[in-house]
């Protein structure tokens, strides 16, 4: 009789076969699918009817946090442990706007966005009701809304990076072909700013911006 005990990847390292190997690949996606890696963070791009139109709402993170003060921001945060990212974008937006759940509508997400650091960073899409321009003063400065017609109508200002790679002292470049010379890739990092917004609507905030664009206008 068969030890059901043993797990699939049990099997696949003592019994190789076709069958165990793609059973023991299913399990290891079904762990990645559970640990985001860590730092992830989730945002909610808030939509709300003002005057006849669709506004998008921005923060501008209080002065008094220690990091990205000043700047301007969705709601959003850190996803937490044991949490999906959308229920991470909207414990966040509930946090720093003072508003309920029962407020917010998620009608979409778009692609996630790879962060500074190459951390993951989710982006959903929700309209708001009866918002009333409140928001937590331990976090937040102030709110501000653009048009979405606005949003739709520009595009950002896009500045191309190049990230300066730094090797340990101790690193093996005599295991690396070439060893100091060999030809490495140059990162880049493409940094996107909105010219005319006040405050400065740039870097993550304004790719998100710009990647709900191209999804309405698709």
């Amino acid at each position: 009789m068969a030890d059901t005990n043993k797990t699939p990847s049990t099997y696949a390292r003592k019994t190789p076969s076709t069958d165990n190997l793609r059973a023991w690949i299913a399990e290891a996606e079904a762990r990645k699918s559970r640990a985001l890696p860590r730092g992830s963070a989730a945002v909610l791009i808030p939509i709300l009817i003002r005057d006849g139109s669709y506004h998008v709402l921005y923060e501008v993170r209080s002065a008094k946090l220690k990091t990205q003060p000043g700047e301007v921001c969705f709601p959003g945060g850190r996803i937490e442990q044991g949490e999906t990212p959308g229920e991470a974008a909207i414990r966040e937006a509930c946090e720093e706007l003072c508003i309920t759940r029962d407020q917010i509508e998620i009608v979409g997400a778009l692609d996630t966005t790879i962060g500074p650091g190459g951390i993951p960073f989710y982006a959903f899409i929700g309209t708001l009701k009866d918002y009333q321009d409140t928001w937590s003063e331990a976090e937040v400065d102030k709110v501000f809304t653009l048009p979405l017609d606005w949003i739709l109508e520009r595009d950002p200002d896009i500045y191309p990076v190049r990230l300066e790679q730094r090797f340990p002292d101790d690193f093996p470049f005599s295991s690396v072909p070439g060893g100091e010379n060999y030809h490495w890739r140059a990162q880049k990092y493409q940094i996107p700013f909105y010219p005319g917004t006040d405050p400065m609507l740039w870097g993550v905030t304004a790719r998100v911006t710009y990647s709900l664009a191209k999804y309405l206008r698709s």
